[in-house]
């Protein structure tokens, strides 16, 4: 990372103000680093403009280069060919690459049921994110500056929302960065005057056709007249404050999820009553919203009456069950609760799975590319076994009918302990409290049957790696991100019933 030094007035490089203030800016949040490639969204506006002076301003000092993607929506005719026009020619005398776009927002916003609104900047990031792909960029930058941070809060509380809704715009988001929310546009308009640089004219952002512009328009302005006229920067600055207490109550939820809620294969995921009643209600609504996010892949839609119909669901009889968005259903169950989706009742109890794996090998698991990798090695003397519930060891030489990764048969069984004690497995599954729904989807590795895993719960003490093991059976269960979803890696996010067979 580039670390620069500054006074206040011209920095010690000589700086225009703007751009000394968003270059302290990028470097407090760790925006760029030396050598990266930065993709930068210009529509001609004035905000993108300034972005873009800035950022090739600053391509020297922070040794990145810039591209440039431009989106024409084809919605203002002649004047949007304008501002692609002006867009591909600035960037010409810039020697800067130009990537524009052109689409039917309003018959793509019908196609894909959304908003123009919606799909506009739907359509925008996935074609930065399509031309960061090809030419191997690691940043996208977009312009959002202070003022609409503002609009972005003030439009969330008056349609209602929670900590995250009044938490703004984050510098930083995986691979965006916005480095102008340092800067208000007024100060944006002064750089640019005082470089002499042109920027075009939206006439749709003047109109207050759409509820974002009436704030941008009409209320922000007439607060900061009559109210305050830094109105505009308290907004953002508690906007900070909401974000960091979000942010703590994030990592709380996510250690929380972690402690009582499990994933199967099949994205089930189950709450366990016990520990989720021990958390306060703040933390209970953190788990509920992550295990509806898990099971559906996005918590778009899924609002704080969702979450709160999952939570009174604990209240209710076993049997229970109330319907959230993208089909899914909660269940109460004797565990606790059970998130999933609506047709997963029927194709659960109906198909049984059963694959053949052996050692060395890869073989696919049903989930979202989901899979289980075994390989054999030699065992050695007093080796550590590592402490991971994605990956676990079994003495290779005890299995005597081949391999099988399926669910449940008649006549399944597991060793409990060192002494040998058997127990079958549909009464293990009963004891435990399994919820019936759970127990037709469980995925076991199995040696005929005998159950040398049950994924997500424990393994068999007949198989664990002992002093007289000579060959060690090594099983890792992975996955991969889908369409920008992260999925479980394993079948089991909660706490372990079995800490003393964990290392097994």
């Amino acid at each position: 990372m580039i670390t620069l030094l500054y006074w206040h007035g011209k920095g010690a490089l000589g700086m225009n103000y703007l751009v000394e203030k968003v270059s302290e800016y990028m470097q407090q949040y760790h925006m760029v680093e030396q050598g990266q490639k930065v993709v930068v969204g210009v529509s001609g506006g004035a905000d993108s403009m300034g972005l873009f002076c800035v950022l090739s301003e600053l391509a020297e000092y922070f040794h990145i280069t810039l591209a440039v993607v431009h989106i024409n929506h084809g919605i203002r005719g002649k004047a949007a060919d304008d501002d692609q026009s002006f867009v591909e020619k600035t960037c010409k005398k810039q020697n800067i690459p130009c990537y524009s776009f052109h689409v039917d927002l309003k018959r793509f916003a019908k196609k894909e049921g959304m908003s123009q609104e919606e799909a506009g900047r739907y359509y925008r990031y996935q074609c930065f994110e399509k031309v960061r792909k090809e030419i191997g960029a690691h940043r996208i930058a977009v312009a959002h500056q202070q003022n609409d941070a503002s609009e972005t809060v003030l439009f969330n509380l008056f349609r209602g929302t929670g900590l995250r809704g009044l938490s703004g715009i984050p510098p930083v988001r995986d691979v965006i960065i916005r480095p102008l929310l340092c800067a208000d546009r007024s100060e944006i308009e002064t750089y640019l005057r005082e470089k002499d640089v042109a920027w075009r004219t939206d006439e749709t952002n003047l109109t207050d056709e759409y509820t974002r512009n009436k704030i941008r328009n009409q209320i922000l302005p007439y607060v900061e007249e009559h109210i305050n006229p830094s109105a505009g920067q308290h907004i953002q600055e508690t906007a900070g404050l909401l974000k960091d207490i979000s942010d703590y109550l994030d990592r709380q939820g996510e250690e929380a999820f972690d402690r009582c809620a499990r994933v199967s294969c099949q994205l089930v995921c189950s709450i366990h009553e016990a520990s989720f009643r021990e958390l306060d209600i703040v933390i209970q609504r953190e788990v509920i919203r992550r295990a509806i996010g898990v099971t559906a892949g996005q918590l778009k839609d899924v609002d704080k009456e969702h979450v709160e119909m999952v939570r009174v669901l604990m209240d209710k009889h076993v049997g229970r069950r109330c319907h959230l968005p993208y089909q899914l259903q909660a269940v109460r169950t004797y565990e606790g609760i059970s998130i999933k989706k609506e047709t997963q009742e029927v194709s659960e109890r109906a198909e049984a799975i059963c694959i053949d794996v052996k050692a060395p090998g890869k073989y696919p698991l049903p989930g979202p590319e989901m899979e289980i990798e075994l390989s054999i090695k030699e065992a050695i003397q007093n080796e550590e076994i590592p402490i991971n519930r994605y990956t676990k060891w079994f003495d290779y030489d005890r299995i005597k009918n081949g391999l099988t990764v399926r669910t449940r048969e008649n006549g399944d069984f597991i060793t409990l302990d060192s002494q040998g004690h058997r127990k079958l497995l549909k009464r293990w599954m009963i004891d435990e409290k399994i919820p019936r729904e759970e127990r037709e989807q469980m995925l076991l590795l199995a040696d005929g049957n005998h159950i040398l895993w049950i994924m997500g719960y424990r393994i068999s003490d007949y198989y664990k790696v002992s002093d007289m093991t000579k060959n060690v059976l090594v099983t890792r269960i992975k996955g991969e991100k889908s369409n920008g979803r992260q999925y479980q890696n394993i079948v089991d996010r909660g706490r372990s019933r079995y800490p003393d067979l964990r290392t097994g």
